[in-house]
């Protein structure tokens, strides 16, 4: 490409070819969230279960329930609990997103429960943290 070509379309001359993503992570870098409010969504529904968790735990002498969580708060301390549940956030949205580019009504459905059944342990914890309040 000469000089004059360059500048008309803005490329640098000489300069390699574009790198492309590799095939099977293509939709993450080609695409935009599917469902970014539901994502939204789920995730201040999970940082909520993490913070009254913790409150609960420390001021309410509270026990974690959830088998795998309660292993990982165990094991790693409330850090690992936090690395589970952005673990878990990453697994579904990810799974979302691969449903989306197959069926869009089915990753929205999946999405939608996503919120809905994480909001379950916000509701019922902070039903037990006003019956008992903590003092």
């Amino acid at each position: 490409m000469n000089q004059e070509a360059a500048a008309r379309t803005g490329e640098i001359p000489n300069s390699p070819p574009p790198v492309r993503p590799l095939s099977f992570l293509g939709f993450l870098r080609t695409r935009r969230a599917s469902f970014p409010d539901a994502y939204c969504w789920y995730l201040l529904v999970g940082a909520l279960d993490l913070m009254l968790t913790n409150f609960a735990i420390t001021h309410a002498e509270a026990i974690e329930v959830n088998g795998v969580a309660a292993l990982t708060l165990d094991r790693f301390g409330f850090g690992g609990l936090i690395a589970l549940k952005m673990l878990t956030v990453l697994v579904v949205i990810t799974i979302c997103e691969v449903l989306a580019t197959r069926t869009r009504a089915t990753g929205l459905r999946l999405a939608e429960w996503a919120v809905a059944v994480s909001s379950l342990p916000v509701v019922i914890t902070l039903a037990q943290l006003v019956v008992y309040r903590p003092g």
